[in-house]
């Protein structure tokens, strides 16, 4: 039996060990999961058109690159789905037609979680942003947007529902892409008390 086979019960991530990858930063660890679902979603299919094609090379460029997401983000089983795909790629040997697909259905499991994941933290902060704009919160904002402190874009970031209800979508686009930029003078001209 192989390591995969032994992973099948239970969440499709440990978050547990994800969280502790990263310091027990659940807001950056979200990110993380994030940028895997939009960098991932589409991946069984790449994968799936570089073995019709009969390129091996990109294949299993394809199943490395898998293999240390999905062990970034605690799926233990996908990263040994796509190291199992690795190897077989990498030997020379055909790929049994069952491993691809096992790779597929969990991908598919990984990427349920994830949007579960996101979903529940996307709710939580349309919650919080029913609530008025704290004043305080704002006031620290625009002081650690004022000395350059990178720390603002967590804070922005947490705010960003408030914000754009105080701001409006327009400015908060031009918010987005300022703090991107680390144009933090810009960011704070469209933060000053009215």
């Amino acid at each position: 039996m192989s390591g995969a086979t032994a992973m099948r019960g239970g969440p499709a991530i440990d978050l547990a060990a994800g969280l502790e990858r990263v310091m027990d930063d659940r807001k950056l660890f979200l990110r993380v999961l994030g940028r895997f679902a939009g960098d991932y979603r589409n991946l069984a299919a790449r994968l799936h058109a570089a073995l019709a094609a009969g390129d091996a090379d990109l294949a299993r460029l394809i199943a490395h690159t898998l293999k240390g997401a999905a062990g970034m983000i605690e799926a233990a089983r996908l990263r040994q789905l796509a190291l199992e795909v690795e190897l077989a790629l990498k030997d020379g040997g055909p790929v049994a037609p069952t491993l691809p697909a096992a790779l597929d259905d969990e991908l598919a499991r990984v990427l349920a979680e994830v949007d579960a994941l996101l979903a529940a933290q996307e709710e939580t902060v349309v919650d919080a942003a029913a609530a008025p704009a704290d004043p305080d919160e704002l006031a620290r904002l625009r002081d650690m947007l004022d000395i350059g402190d990178g720390r603002a874009l967590d804070l922005a970031a947490a705010l960003r529902p408030r914000l754009l209800a105080a701001i409006g979508s327009e400015n908060m686009a031009v918010f987005d892409a300022a703090i991107k930029r680390f144009d933090f003078e810009s960011a704070l001209a469209l933060l000053a008390p009215r």
